[in-house]
Formats: structure tokens, sequence, C-alpha cells
């Protein structure tokens, strides 16, 4: 009987407070169809494009970011957001958040895109990907505490400690760490007349200790991020680096091994992952229904030790993305995943993909 008045209460607590809570509610449907062909070395001259395109393979998914979830308002000073995603063909959370404005400043619990979070292509292609990992800074969404001065954001992030065991190793491991404090990061964003400028950077250490290494791996990133407006055309830039920057943002350089980002162990010690990387995506709309956008980005990483080479991946592409009512879009688009060579000096596989992305809101 306890049992029904304690479940009974809870029920009227959470009625009372929806009640009381303005819930907007919101959707996007996605879903993509791309044909691609990948060789593994990749293509050296147009002689062989015939031959490239021999294997052409058709995939359709529904996207791991297509969406559901509702912002809540409970008051002026009190909201929150949630929101769940289709990863693996499964519900996932994506964001769940709380947001207290207290007057000079805005402090968020929970989990949110992260400072060092800096988009600005709309590549379609793998889940919208938006050339993450291969030029922009891609934080994601992560747990977080965060506070909002203006422009300014500091967020304590939860702590990413993977790296890699070996120099020759395929996965990243996270075993035999000790972690003190939490992933730092911060962004600063200015908007003058039609230009926005943003800056951001991430810090965080841990320790390896797993018995044959008692080192501590550091990681650090710095990205810059310029947009512009000009009427109908559009231009957005931005370079970015750091130590071990995998720890902090989606690196993507190598198809095969070493390709994250992240600290190797070596001989007993660790051995630092440098990282540069630009993208540049312009764009401009003939009108409310067609628009045309293309982009770059480039990304490189190279041991800090002798004998060492950049690894390094590019990406291009151009869409064109239509509108056929509003919250209704196809982005058609054709592009190159390139992985260039790894640190070994070997070229790796190169990609040429076209298709397109079909979405709906609601």
């Amino acid at each position: 009987m306890k049992k029904i008045i304690v479940a009974v209460a809870a029920l009227a607590l959470m009625a009372g407070s929806a009640y009381a809570a303005d819930w907007n509610f919101y959707g996007s449907a996605r879903v993509s169809t791309f044909w691609s062909d990948t060789d593994a070395d990749g293509v050296d001259d147009w002689d062989d494009v015939d031959d490239y395109l021999d294997d052409v393979q058709y995939d359709q998914q529904l996207q791991t970011n297509a969406r559901i979830g509702a912002k809540v308002k409970v008051s002026d000073e009190l909201t929150g957001r949630f929101e769940y995603g289709a990863s693996g063909g499964s519900a996932n959370v994506r964001l769940l958040y709380g947001e207290w404005d207290f007057g000079a400043g805005k402090l968020l619990v929970g989990k949110d895109y992260v400072p060092m979070y800096l988009t600005g292509s709309n590549q379609v292609v793998d889940n919208d990907a938006a050339l993450s990992g291969w030029g922009e800074i891609d934080g994601s969404r992560q747990a977080q505490i965060k506070l909002t001065f203006g422009g300014f954001q500091i967020a304590f992030v939860e702590n990413n400690t993977n790296y890699y065991g070996a120099l020759d190793a395929i996965d990243e491991i996270d075993a035999a760490v000790d972690v003190v404090i939490p992933m730092i990061q911060a962004q600063y964003a200015l908007t003058w007349d039609n230009l926005v400028f943003t800056l951001a950077g991430g810090y965080q250490t841990f320790d390896v200790d797993n018995g044959t290494v008692d080192d501590d791996v550091t990681s650090w990133g710095l990205g810059l991020d310029v947009a512009a407006t000009f009427g109908a055309f559009s231009i957005t830039g931005q370079v970015n680096g750091g130590t071990n920057v995998g720890n902090i943002y989606n690196i993507d350089v190598s198809s095969i091994a070493l390709g994250s980002g992240y600290a190797a162990i070596d001989d007993g010690k660790v051995i630092d992952n440098d990282a540069m990387g630009f993208r540049v995506a312009v764009a401009y709309a003939f009108n409310d229904m067609f628009g045309v956008e293309l982009g770059y980005g480039y990304q490189q990483t190279e041991f800090d030790m002798s004998g060492s080479e950049e690894d390094e991946v590019q990406s291009y592409y151009i869409q064109f993305p239509i509108t056929l009512a509003p919250g209704v879009h196809v982005v058609p688009e054709v592009g190159v995943v390139d992985y260039m060579d790894n640190a070994q000096g070997n070229s790796e596989s190169e990609t040429t993909y076209f298709g397109a992305k079909w979405q709906i809101n609601f």
C-alpha cells in the first residue's frame, strides 16, 4: 500500500511540473542515399577513374543524427532540453541538460555541445559529417558543467583518457590511467557587423601507470573560426591545432590505424601526437529553394619522434541544397574523402561518393 501511495505521489508531482512548464517538441527525420567507391591505394591520375568506378556500392540508412526532442521552459530563469538520436538503429541520448539564468550569466548542467564545437561546413555524407575529423573541430556533445557570460563560455567536461598502447596499435585503449581534474574547455565569440570570430581552446591531463610506463598524457587544442555573410553569399574558415587533440575533439586521419590523434606508448614513454588542420566552406543561395555550397578540409597528425611522417587526410565536396517546402530538404552532394599517406609514408584509401540526404523537420 505504501508503494502505491509513493507512486501516486510521484506521478502527481511529475504531472504538476509538466503542467507548469512549456514543452516545445520537435523532430528531424533524416535518410541518406549514397553511392561510393573506395580505392585501397588512392587514385593517382584520371586514367584510373574508369576502373575506380567499376565497383560502386549503394548505401541507404536512417541517419544516426535523426532526432526527436523537446525544449522545456519552466520560467524565465530555468530551462532545459532533451534530444534522442538513432545511433545504431536504437535510441540514444544526444542532449539532456538544464540551464539556470542567474542574471550575470548562465549555469548549464548535463550533456550538451562543448565549447570546442566549431562547425561551419554543411557536408552531409556520413551522417552530416561536416568535415568532422577532416579539418573541422568537432568536440561533439559531452557531460559537462558550463558557465556562460555573454559571448564567453567555460566548461568542465568529462574526460577522454584514450591512448595507443603501441605505435603499431589498431585500436586505442584507456587502461591503467589516473585522472585528477576534468577536461577544461573555453570559447569566446565576437560578432562585428556581418562577421563572427570564434576562438576556442581545451586542456586535459591524465597519468598512464601500467607497470612499464608512468608518465603524463597532456592534451591541448586551439581553434579559430571566422564566418562572414554578404547577402546571399557566405564564407567560413577555420584553423586549428594542438597536441594529442584526439582526447578533445574528433580526428580521423587514417583508414587503417593510429588515426584518431591520440598519444602512443613506445619504449616505456609517452610519444606525443601533434596536429594541425583547416577548413573552408563557401555557399550561395540563389533563392529560397535552391543553393550551392563548396567545402574543403585538411587534417594532419605527426608523432613527436624520429622517423615519423605526417598522417594526412583531405575531403572536398560540392552540394546543391533544395528546399521543397518549409522543413522539407533534399541535399544532393558529390565529394571525396582522401586519406592520403599514413605515418609510415604509405598511401591509404580514397573514397569518391555521390548521393543525397533527405530530411523533414517537424
